[in-house]
């Protein structure tokens, strides 16, 4: 038998030949021993993957006996692994495509579960849902299958971003990242269903009702935009109901606070820009946008519109309190600040329990309502045409003359 020799062969002979006999005895143990421990680690890699194969071809989960005998139609679903790493399990009849995937079998199979516990009980009912899709639906609405997740994202790049300002749209995408498409990504469009959305949105309701309202209108949309594009027949989210959240408009700050609040402030950087929201009414976003006129007269830009609509400006009085502490003073500061100075303030407070104030003083002073929304921007539109037709700037600046109390 011919003999190759290797490097390692050639190194191994060069220090037999440059050792004693006894160093040569050890030096064949230690290369003998080597020898065994490589061959045995060979051996060892060659059966683990012989058994990955194995278990790849023996231990495919599947359904129990006892799944099989409650679910009978279970037995037209078919179960596989996606890239070795996801479980999935897929329907094919009826016109269906539906598909469940997850890394955990268990958690895949559950989601397969709920969709197949509506499907039955509709199959029950002498298979009126199927004759339904066969009728409503178009050959081509009931082949097409198409995942919620892509779909989804689309509508909130390209539809949803351009109807609203960009930190509007910051602060509605983490609501449909963490309840909505962290949720329905992996489904169809077609295997949503009331009866699945039911319970997600009841317990959100109880643990974060103002973010659950965020989320219910982005699913309410985005399944809107499915029927629009006809690739489902109905909105599921009509039949969802969810309590409406009753949200808290803040509460303004004492006479004491007050006063304790204007006298802290004194020198800090953001002095004038917490005094404009205290004794104008902006908001936060709009302390930056104020012109002060020759005839006594402030112009302020509306923070508050939606992406597609056109600048708003409100005209309002010089007010007392704003003449004798705001003035010709103040300069642009970043706003994203300046929630966290005013908490080093008033720890109890929300920056915007400052404009809450203002409105408040005003109504204490016997200034009407109606007319205060108008100096604080709350009404847009026909409302606001409305009010400056019955308030001229004149009859606004006596008034605003009320608006001026001791704390």
């Amino acid at each position: 038998m011919q003999e190759y020799k290797t490097t390692e062969n050639i190194s191994q002979n060069a220090l037999l030949n440059n050792s004693t006999p006894s160093d040569q005895s050890t030096l064949l143990q230690m290369l003998v021993q080597q020898n065994q421990l490589l061959t045995q680690m060979l051996m060892q890699k060659k059966q683990h993957k012989t058994t990955l194969k194995q278990d790849g071809e023996e231990k495919l989960p599947h359904f129990t006996y006892k799944e099989l005998k409650t679910m009978p139609t279970l037995k037209d679903f078919t179960i596989r692994r996606k890239n070795g790493i996801y479980f999935e399990l897929r329907y094919r009849r009826y016109g269906y495509d539906v598909s469940f995937s997850s890394k955990n079998f268990d958690e895949a199979k559950k989601r397969a579960f709920e969709w197949l516990r509506v499907f039955e009980a509709e199959i029950q009912e002498k298979k009126v849902t199927i004759k339904i899709v066969e009728k409503t639906v178009s050959p081509q609405a009931t082949k097409t299958t198409v995942l919620f997740a892509p779909f989804a994202d689309n509508y909130m790049e390209n539809v949803k971003r351009k109807m609203l300002k960009e930190n509007s749209y910051k602060s509605l995408y983490n609501a449909y990242k963490n309840h909505v498409r962290s949720v329905y990504g992996d489904y169809t469009l077609q295997a949503i269903t009331p009866q699945m959305l039911q319970p997600h949105f009841n317990r959100l309701h109880e643990e974060k009702p103002r973010v659950c309202e965020d989320a219910k209108a982005i699913m309410s949309s985005i399944m809107e935009y499915a029927v629009n594009n006809g690739l489902i027949s109905r909105n599921p989210m009509k039949a969802v109901f969810v309590a409406k959240h009753e949200r808290t408009t803040g509460q303004a700050l004492s006479k004491k606070e007050e006063k304790a609040f204007v006298q802290a402030i004194k020198g800090n950087y953001y002095e004038y820009s917490f005094l404009r929201m205290l004794y104008c009414g902006v908001r936060a976003c709009e302390v930056n946008e104020i012109v002060e006129n020759d005839n006594e007269t402030i112009t302020i830009k509306n923070g508050k519109l939606k992406n597609y609509q056109k600048n708003y400006y409100r005209t309002v009085p010089m007010f007392p309190l704003y003449k004798e502490n705001i003035q010709g003073k103040g300069y642009h500061v970043d706003v994203k600040k300046l929630s966290v100075a005013f908490t080093k303030f008033c720890p109890n407070h929300q920056l915007k329990d400052l404009r809450h104030t203002f409105t408040t003083r005003a109504r204490e002073c016997g200034i009407d309502n109606e007319l205060v929304s108008l100096w604080t921007g709350h009404s847009l539109g026909n409302v606001t045409a409305s009010v400056y037709t019955h308030f001229s700037i004149e009859h606004q600046k006596a008034v605003a003359e009320k608006l001026l109390y001791e704390v």
